[in-house]
């Protein structure tokens, strides 16, 4: 695959997760309220989620090829995901004094996100094992 093909196949994910995340956290605003970043959190655990699922069908069974690997996993995982959207989120919080929304948020993100997955991983694991018999 040549560069121009993976910067492309990159984009494309990213493009697509980035406006999820976008859209993500305005629903989350209207419905959810402003008390958490509640859109940082969806999106952190629902793409930490299908990065699990990825993982077991992409790097353990090969079962996409190079170019839908970079789209998937690396674009629309990666811009899915924030790390710098909940540090930001933190630190604006703890600068206001809420250091306990602060903690809850950072322990909710990051607890949250590797339990989903941790539970992509196995569920794929095990749906692609009762698929193979």
């Amino acid at each position: 695959m040549n560069t121009l093909t993976s910067i492309a196949s990159i984009g494309i994910g990213a493009t697509i997760g980035a406006s999820c995340r976008y859209y993500i956290g305005i629903l989350s605003m209207q419905h959810l309220g402003k008390v958490l970043p509640y859109g940082t959190l969806i999106s952190n655990v629902i793409g930490s989620f299908v990065a699990g699922i990825l993982v077991v069908i992409i790097l353990e069974k090969m079962l996409l090829s190079e170019t839908y690997r970079l789209m998937l996993l690396i674009g629309l995982t990666g811009s899915l995901t924030t790390m710098s959207t909940l540090s930001f989120e933190s630190i604006d919080m703890l600068s206001g004094g809420h250091y306990g929304q602060a903690f809850l948020n950072i322990l909710l993100n990051v607890g949250l996100s590797l339990l989903a997955a941790a539970l992509g991983i196995m569920l794929t694991k095990y749906g692609l094992n009762l698929a193979q018999g």
